[in-house]
């Protein structure tokens, strides 16, 4: 990710956050039965494990229905691409005329490692981790529910976990502007659609 110095997003807590917000990522991998093919994408929300920095693992889970399933095998390199809040900048918002349009936006890729988690009682326990961080309310719920149900559900899915290898982070958020102008575009986010987009300018702020 072509990221100039300005625009790194370099703060463990901040990158962790950004996933915590936008946690629908996009998995790329090379299909493990064809490497010469182009590689398959799929959409996956994940949530990073509780270990600090930039460390740990991301986990989610697909259907067992899924085709692409058939693509993965542990151990296989892939790559994990979180899109945060998003808006495009208007020349006018800049002082003078000699200024072009541009987009101001966060994105976090992960490189790692995939490791295939299909027995039960790991896919329960590894399910328990996503519902305590996605909807904690709904535990209960869950263990309520009857246990040839719990495993019927449990059969249809397979647990993935990514253990990260390396991190890179951009937030391209009008860093390179005069701070007049930067109130300005995060005036106009707050204004309009992009009221998430504007506090994480006002807090970046250089």
């Amino acid at each position: 990710m072509y990221t100039p110095r300005h625009f790194m997003l370099d703060d463990p807590v901040l990158r962790r956050r950004l996933v915590r917000e936008h946690p629908l990522a996009l998995l790329v991998a090379t299909d493990a039965r064809a490497p010469e093919q182009p590689p398959i994408a799929l959409h996956l929300p994940m949530v990073w494990s509780a270990e600090d920095g930039d460390g740990g693992a991301l986990e989610g889970h697909l259907a067992r229905a899924n085709p692409h399933l058939a693509a993965l095998r542990d151990g296989q390199p892939v790559r994990l691409m979180f899109s945060g809040p998003d808006a495009y900048v208007s020349p006018s918002l800049y002082d003078g005329a000699l200024n072009v349009p541009t987009w101001n936006y966060l994105a976090l890729e992960v490189q790692g490692r995939l490791a295939l988690v299909d027995e039960r009682e790991a896919k329960d326990t590894l399910l328990k981790r996503l519902i305590a961080q996605q909807d904690p309310g709904y535990a209960a719920h869950w263990r309520g529910l009857p246990e040839a149900y719990q495993q019927r559900m449990l059969d249809a899915i397979v647990g993935l976990r990514v253990q990260v290898l390396a991190v890179a982070a951009k937030a391209k958020l009008s860093q390179n502007r005069s701070a007049a102008e930067r109130a300005r575009v995060a005036a106009h986010f707050e204004a309009g659609t992009a009221a998430g987009l504007a506090r994480w300018m006002r807090e970046l702020a250089p």
